[in-house]
């Protein structure tokens, strides 16, 4: 790591940056840079700027007409907000979910819950933890379908957005590393990001061909606590994570259905043991 020595002239403090950085970023005496605060309370010097002050939208619709909601959602969509959500009076069902996201079209970072309609407007590539919250909602959307119809055609469609979100989180991660894309993430936060997005997408391939009624709840049952740790990553958590994973471990392969069981609970394993390095590499961070 470089260092520099800080300068200080009457009451203010200086330091000189690097002229290979500036080279780089095409940093003359007529430019300006910007600073920001990063998660960890570093400084950071940014060649440009990166963030806009974009307010949240929130919308109560009455009127659940699919024309209605529809125009809402792309009129909230191009308009410069952050982030916005819609509620609706009256819930969705499934085949006017589906409906919506086909007339949709690319919109994938719209989410729909049964009487919400959310959408991170303003989600660049270079936030891949968003992208692994998103996924993490789209397989509990399936889930959650499942229970109720598991030959719904909505449910390839989540599907195919959560091996989409996979494919954007990857190529996120490898933008970042090669190219220096600004991420207020760290090196070894985007490789952690990158192989639990890899687990959760083989999770969700296995999770819409299971016939088990009982698998899927328990599936459910270790998502909330998976979710749970990405809203809070403390270490009771983490425990939670892998004890629960400990206790479904062992399983005996008879058939079709018990491998799939397997592999899940693998893949949660696997969750679990890249969580507690991310805890652990947070914890040697303080």
């Amino acid at each position: 790591m470089e260092s520099r020595k800080i300068q200080k002239s009457g009451t203010t403090y200086y330091l000189y940056l690097p002229a290979s950085w500036c080279r780089e970023h095409k940093i003359t005496t007529n430019s300006v840079v910007y600073l920001d605060k990063s998660s960890k309370g570093d400084l950071v010097v940014e060649p440009k700027k990166t963030e806009t002050n974009l307010s949240s939208l929130t919308i109560d619709l009455e009127d659940t007409s699919p024309e209605v909601i529809n125009k809402m959602i792309i009129a909230s969509y191009i308009n410069p907000v952050k982030e916005f959500k819609i509620s609706l009076k009256d819930g969705l069902s499934p085949d006017q979910i589906l409906e919506h996201k086909t007339l949709l079209g690319g919109l994938e970072l719209v989410d729909f819950d049964e009487k919400t309609i959310t959408c991170q407007t303003a989600l660049a590539l270079s936030d891949p933890d968003v992208l692994l919250q998103g996924m993490i909602k789209k397989i509990m959307n399936i889930i959650s379908l499942m229970k109720r119809d598991n030959s719904h055609d909505l449910i390839a469609r989540y599907e195919q957005e959560v091996d989409k979100t996979n494919l954007l989180i990857q190529k996120s991660i490898i933008s970042s590393l090669m190219y220096r894309k600004e991420s207020k993430l760290r090196h070894v936060e985007l490789y952690y990001i990158g192989m639990i997005s890899r687990s959760l997408e083989s999770i969700a391939d296995i999770l819409i061909t299971m016939k088990d009624p009982k698998l899927v709840s328990t599936t459910e049952k270790m998502m909330v606590i998976l979710q749970t740790c990405f809203e809070y990553m403390s270490q009771d958590n983490v425990v939670k994570l892998i004890k629960s994973v400990e206790k479904l471990s062992n399983v005996e392969v008879k058939n079709l259905e018990t491998y799939k069981e397997k592999r899940v609970y693998q893949h949660f394993g696997h969750i679990g043991e890249t969580l507690t390095d991310w805890h652990i590499s947070r914890t040697v961070d303080k």
